[in-house]
């Protein structure tokens, strides 16, 4: 019976979409294209997931990088958890409706240690989780089983007691090896059909909790 439900927060509880913004903020799409590749799909931005890098080293290698768009970068990279990310308002709806049902909740995301910092301060609901695995935090990076792992170990969570959901696949099928119960997230539609699973197996089984 599921006793605990598992969050991703980028583009499941928190739009991340750097694309989108850099074609809003630069007219030439070969600007965007370059900065896209060259901030937010770079080695540097995987190794600051992994706790693995500084920020001022990662910043000095993309600098170095693309010297043309040395102020574009620093701009873009040191602002990004306010300009880039956003709240997905219906996904919160739901992460708040499952605390209200007395489901254990939790957050598991890859994500860079000033960005995650900055942004729990944005957002009361990050007070709603009962624990959290980050990343840099762990320095292991989801699709990789030991950040699960870790997950199950710090809280002593059992597998096949936690529904998890995540909008990359890769990390989804990772999971269900694991023993969770995984819902690829593509849309709100997902976090209804989790919430009827839940509402029946709450019915069928009222001491679960």
């Amino acid at each position: 019976m599921i006793r605990n439900v598992v969050f991703d927060l980028g583009n499941v509880l928190l739009r991340f979409d750097p694309m989108a913004y850099l074609l809003k903020t630069y007219e030439d799409f070969t600007v965007a294209e370059t900065l896209y590749w060259g901030i937010f799909r770079s080695e540097e931005w995987k190794l600051l997931d992994e706790g693995k890098i500084t920020e001022e080293e990662a910043l000095i290698r993309m600098e170095n990088r693309l010297p043309q768009w040395k102020e574009d970068v620093k701009t873009l990279f040191t602002t990004w958890e306010y300009t880039v990310i956003e709240e997905m308002s219906a996904s919160v709806f739901f992460l708040r409706r499952f605390k209200d049902m007395g489901y254990q909740l939790y957050a598991l995301s890859n994500y860079p240690k000033r960005g995650y910092l900055n942004t729990v301060t944005q957002y009361d609901w990050f007070s709603l989780f009962d624990g959290q695995v980050i990343s840099y935090e762990v320095k292991q990076v989801k699709p990789g089983r030991g950040i699960y792992e870790t997950l199950f170990q710090r809280y002593g969570l059992k597998p096949e007691e936690c529904l998890f959901v995540d909008d990359t696949l890769p990390n989804v099928e990772e999971a269900k090896a694991l023993g969770m119960e995984s819902y690829h997230y593509r849309s709100t539609d997902q976090l209804m059909d989790m919430l009827a699973r839940l509402l029946q197996e709450k019915k069928e089984n009222p001491e679960n909790l």
